[in-house]
């Protein structure tokens, strides 16, 4: 089963503790997966894009180790990080597009690079087939 290997996997499991201990699991997902949202959120908050990177491969790899055995479980952690990802996304706004160097400020190059790895991560957390 999932083993602590990392950083990363430490805040996924902190984050299913968490979740276990303020949702009723064993419902519905669709009943509890916008609390476990808030709970997920709360430990991918001040992450860098890297960091973020490797917690949403963590979150991935929980859910498939987990969808065998616990497919409510499973489809509700990635729901709630789906909606996490989204409010994120949201959060932020839009970030301007253009290549011209001169024209991003290093806030506006970190946010964009950021919000390009909040978009592949749900975009990788949307084609699991589970």
């Amino acid at each position: 089963m999932f083993e602590v290997r990392s950083e990363a996997h430490g805040r996924v499991l902190e984050a299913i503790e968490d979740i276990k201990s303020c949702c009723e699991v064993g419902d519905y997902y669709e009943e509890w997966s916008d609390i476990a949202a808030s709970s997920i959120q709360a430990f991918l908050e001040d992450l860098s894009a890297e960091q973020l990177d490797d917690t949403c491969g963590a979150f991935r790899e929980y859910i498939t180790e987990t969808a065998e055995e616990n497919p409510n479980l499973a489809n509700g952690i990635k729901e709630a990080l789906s909606i996490c990802l989204n409010e994120m996304l949201d959060y932020i706004g839009d970030v301007p597009k253009n290549d011209d160097e001169d024209y991003y400020s290093d806030y506006d190059r970190e946010t964009a690079d950021f919000v390009s790895e909040i978009k592949s991560a749900l975009k990788n957390l949307l084609d699991l087939n589970i």
